[in-house]
């Protein structure tokens, strides 16, 4: 069974391939009957390697990368969106994700607090 760390390390691998528009990577992180809950893409492997080659490199810098157990949360900026995000990816016994989930929302050019979407209080 993959560690926390692991995970953690294919989640990165992830990133790093959006960053570069490398969809090939995606056969070794993600399982072939990949379960999707974005109402935007379609379940398995080849419908999300669909859906990102059409937006070819994409500008996201990740923020915080919370595991647990078979669980990875990440916090990012979707700069190429214009969207903050929070990614929720499970994860096979082998290490590959295996269902992912997510809440989107667009970076608004001020806040009510004052406070952007990105920042930590010290």
């Amino acid at each position: 069974m993959a560690t926390s760390e692991a995970n953690k390390e294919t989640v990165a691998r992830l990133f790093d391939a959006f960053r570069a528009g490398d969809t090939e990577a995606f056969n070794e992180l993600i399982v072939q009957d990949y379960r999707q809950h974005n109402p935007q893409a379609g379940d398995g492997l080849q419908a999300v390697k669909d859906f990102f080659s059409q937006f070819g490199p994409v500008d996201v810098e990740v923020h915080r990368v919370i595991a647990e157990g078979d669980f990875v949360a990440v916090h990012s900026h979707y700069k190429t969106f214009n969207s903050a995000g929070v990614d929720i990816f499970r994860f096979s016994e082998d290490g590959k994700i295996i269902e992912h989930w997510d809440v989107l929302q667009e970076v608004p050019a001020t806040t009510a607090s004052g406070n952007d979407m990105f920042s930590q209080l010290s």
